[in-house]
């Protein structure tokens, strides 16, 4: 039990703080950044994704036809909506005749990736630029995301998500600080070599690159998998800005996370040669920090709790290490039942409900629950 103790133990702090400081001094010593090739301008298919977002979907248009990029052709990945998204996406087309948009809409509501799949199958663009209805570009974002095709090995670019800054809803504090940290890592391992995972807002791949996954699966995690897998390179340019609002709730963001853990336990056990460093390098190292650990960390907490039971009478150390444990989950606790928004309680509410997200996604998992489809969070489209 001592051993299981101090593995999961290592392993939570490592993933936590231990690996932003191993990254941090990388940067230190290997100084590298991605270079840009602005003259590069292919034509670019900006494929939306959208259900139901009556809400969204014509600001969203209206944000894409705004760009300062000037040779694309814009595709609405309609997942079959049954509200009035389609109407207003036909009408958007009708008062922009000016603009290449086309509806492409699915027989069946399949979810974001089946949708995403059947719209890459029309696209004519030599680049795809993917992105979901309430994601905001900032004027420059596609041709940030362009400029950083630079070589044939360069597979896949992401770029920067920032979530609206709302210092009265406590959630959204949470996501930002979590956020924050979560790039900067990101931008230090494309700077070396490769990201180990994107986000599903705002990215862009070779149309020759692209590749059909599980429908349950999600871009943001397959793509930057594959292409290190396949020896090629995944960037972040955090240039390449778009906006999005973070779950309005607690509850929103807890369901968000929940979605985003769907496929941990395949995330986990397969393609396991992903952490061959001696065939992967620097693609190994950082997935297995980054990705792996992290998917294992609320099984750890679990692991770690119960072992710190077995062996309390071993020393003050096991005792007091189990009062802090359990502390921690009652200022969670308080937080969740108080609706308390003092850091005091949020982060450790917050912090638990990400663990727990994983534990639930694995159970989602082996009960053949897991969904290509999903609700969206309404907050996020106020």
């Amino acid at each position: 039990m001592k051993i299981l103790f101090w593995v999961t133990a290592i392993g939570i702090f490592y993933a936590m703080v231990g690996y932003p400081l191993t990254l941090l001094v990388l940067e230190k010593i290997i100084k590298r950044e991605n270079e840009k090739d602005y003259d590069y301008k292919p034509k670019v298919s900006i494929i939306i994704s959208a259900y139901n977002e009556e809400k969204v979907i014509e600001k969203k248009l209206l944000n894409i036809i705004e760009t300062d990029y000037e040779d694309f052709e814009v595709i609405i990945a309609n997942d079959s909506s049954t509200d009035r998204t389609v109407d207003l996406v036909e009408n958007f087309i009708k008062n922009h005749k000016d603009f290449d948009i086309r509806l492409n809409s699915v027989k069946n509501h399949l979810g974001k990736t089946n949708a995403q799949d059947e719209a890459v199958e029309v696209a004519k663009g030599e680049i795809l630029v993917f992105s979901d209805a309430n994601s905001i570009f900032r004027k420059n974002a596609i041709k940030e995301l362009i400029s950083y095709f630079t070589a044939d090995d360069i597979e896949y670019v992401c770029g920067s998500l920032l979530y609206a800054k709302d210092l009265e809803k406590a959630s959204v504090v949470a996501e930002n600080t979590y956020w924050d940290m979560e790039l900067r890592m990101r931008k230090i391992e494309s700077n070396i070599r490769t990201i180990a995972a994107g986000n599903g807002a705002i990215y862009a791949c070779r149309k020759k690159d692209y590749r059909n996954y599980d429908l349950v699966a999600s871009h943001d995690y397959e793509m930057p998998l594959y292409a290190g897998l396949n020896h090629k390179r995944a960037l972040y340019n955090e240039k390449a800005i778009a906006y999005e609002k973070a779950g309005g709730t607690t509850e929103d963001e807890f369901k968000r996370k929940v979605r985003m853990q769907r496929r941990i336990l395949s995330n986990i056990f397969t393609n396991l040669r992903r952490l061959n460093i001696f065939e992967y390098g620097w693609f190994a190292f950082f997935h297995f920090n980054h990705k792996t650990l992290r998917f294992l960390q609320g099984f750890s907490h679990i692991i770690l709790l119960v072992s710190n039971i077995f062996i309390l009478k071993e020393s003050y150390f096991y005792q007091v290490f189990l009062i802090l444990q359990v502390a921690f989950i009652f200022l969670a606790l308080v937080g969740k039942f108080t609706e308390s928004k003092n850091k005091i309680f949020y982060f450790p509410r917050y912090y638990m409900l990400m663990m727990l997200a994983q534990v639930l996604g694995a159970k989602n998992e082996l009960l053949g629950k897991s969904k290509a489809t999903w609700e969206k969070a309404e907050t996020t489209r106020e």
